[in-house]
């Protein structure tokens, strides 16, 4: 085998007639084949302009003059003359990254490597001299094991890491929020759709979303999905009626000390408290006086108890006040025993955390881990855009840099164009967020599912296996790929990603191993 006596690389074979600045035909020696790999690292020496080219192998093909089978030869009527002697060689393609600088640093190419250029395989980090910046170090390459960076800036201009189940993606983001803490001054906010992933390996940063206080209006809404009435008009009004009224009486009934401000609401909610009643005009009366934020502020200082018999009991007079049938009663009634039942406002109880806590608690932690586990979709979607309203007030009212990542795990749920309301505060930081240092890095198994307005605005993306080819084509809709062929994806491991975009210091995608996480 021939080396290359300056990176001691193996010599593997010479560029062909054809060469362009982007990419390269690639001609390889009979003696190097059972060493050339798809994806592998090689450098070509242009000896007559002095330059080094780094580049990518691909589209590897073995060929035979005489077995063309666009052309008919002897070898298709005679079989037997296989045996007696063919000359296959092996063909591909260089994938030109760029010119390597005595510094190690890469230049875009300006001109194409000559042909008969000598190609070198790299087959370790120590064969050659490249210098890639400082970045994050989720893995290296596969075969040549030269760690590859991801871009500081990548974090702001937003992450999309995409592959079927089980391919190592929460390992991935596991590494990546590692060394975003580690190495760089930026906060991270996790939101674990199902415990599982990020929970176990950061415990100590855990925020269980059952203590995050919900809206009275999102409360209302939940109760008449469950209860299949969103569409009747009516209902939906007592539901939400009752939920604002529970949720503002209650909590300064439970309040250990009732500040002087709230007198006089405490006097207009009297008899909500104690006979869990209420009249038309007694509502109108609170209707006057109340403000949606300073109700969710007293839910979390009191820690509201939801009391199922209570609420019903208030629906129902509330609903009666306003005019509504014995039939509509009833069908109330039952919505709030046997739809919802105990466990449902069981749930809604001793919830204390509001989003400005979990801001603040960000700010001095730099880390929390929202365990979404135990909630259902759409007060999932509901919490991550509680979380994020907060932080775009903050933007908003301090006009400052906030440095925070955002991390949505199974982003399909929370960013896909039905996805209301979450979609479109994902959206809006997509847009918006690279100014205020705001990113995003959204993880799914399904590419094309995340709403459009948002994947344009992504400009770097870890995929592996992906599980359907129109992923793939999705993802080369607004990503260049290089040549990388769909069927490559089907090859490989787990933890193994190509690393596309404005995050890969090297250009074009490339394949990498991720670190392994404990």
């Amino acid at each position: 085998m021939k080396y290359c006596g300056e990176c001691l690389s193996k010599l593997i074979g010479v560029i062909g007639s054809g060469s362009a600045t982007t990419y390269a035909p690639l001609i390889v020696y009979e003696g190097s084949e059972d060493i050339v790999r798809e994806e592998s690292l090689v450098l070509i020496r242009d000896e007559a302009r002095n330059l080094t080219y780094l580049g990518i192998l691909r589209y590897l093909k073995r060929l035979e003059p005489f077995l063309n089978p666009w052309q008919r030869t002897s070898y298709v009527d005679e079989p037997s003359l296989v045996d007696s002697g063919t000359f296959p060689h092996t063909t591909g393609y260089v994938y030109i990254i760029g010119t390597i600088g005595n510094d190690g640093r890469l230049s875009t190419p300006v001109i194409p490597p000559n042909p008969g250029s000598k190609v070198y395989l790299i087959e370790r980090a120590d064969n050659i001299r490249l210098n890639l910046g400082s970045g994050l170090l989720i893995g290296s390459h596969k075969y040549s094991g030269i760690e590859v960076p991801l871009s500081y800036s990548a974090l702001r201009y937003h992450i999309l890491v995409v592959g079927a189940t089980g391919t190592g993606k929460s390992r991935l983001v596991t590494a990546l929020i590692r060394e975003v803490i580690n190495k760089s001054s930026w906060n991270v906010i996790v939101f674990d759709h199902s415990g599982l992933d990020y929970v176990p390996f950061f415990k100590e940063y855990v925020v269980n979303a059952s203590d995050i206080v919900l809206d009275p209006l999102l409360i209302a809404d939940n109760i008449a999905r469950v209860g299949n009435v969103s569409n009747d008009r009516y209902l939906t009004d007592y539901i939400t009626l009752a939920s604002l009224t529970y949720s503002l009486c209650m909590s300064i009934k439970y309040l250990e000390e009732v500040p002087e401000e709230l007198n006089e609401i405490m006097s207009k909610c009297k008899r909500v408290a104690t006979e869990c009643q209420a009249s038309q005009g007694e509502i109108r009366g609170l209707s006057s006086v109340v403000d949606l934020d300073k109700v969710i502020d007293l839910m979390a200082i009191s820690k509201l108890t939801w009391n199922r018999k209570c609420f019903r009991d208030l629906l129902i007079s509330i609903a009666k006040s306003m005019g509504a049938r014995e039939s509509t009663l009833v069908r109330l009634s039952v919505i709030t025993d046997l739809w919802l039942g105990d466990t449902f406002f069981k749930r809604l109880s001793n919830r204390y955390l509001l989003a400005k806590d979990l801001i603040n608690k960000v700010f001095n932690d730099r880390l929390i881990v929202v365990d979404l586990s135990n909630e259902d979709n759409i007060v999932r979607r509901y919490i991550v855009t509680y979380m994020l309203k907060a932080l775009w007030d903050l933007i908003d009212s301090e006009r400052r840099e906030v440095n925070t990542l955002i991390v949505i795990d199974e982003a399909h749920n929370y960013a896909c164009r039905t996805c209301k309301p979450s979609v479109d505060l994902i959206a809006r930081t997509a847009r918006e967020g690279r100014k205020w240092g705001l990113g995003l890095v959204l993880v799914t198994q399904r590419a094309i599912d995340v709403d459009p307005d948002i994947r344009n605005n992504i400009n770097t993306v870890l995929f592996s296996k992906l599980q359907t080819p129109s992923d793939y084509e999705n993802i080369s809709s607004f990503m260049s790929l290089a040549g990388l062929k769909s069927e490559y994806l089907m090859t490989l491991d787990k933890r193994e990603f190509f690393l596309a975009g404005l995050g890969n210091p090297l250009k074009i995608p490339i394949l990498i191993k991720v670190v392994e996480v404990k």
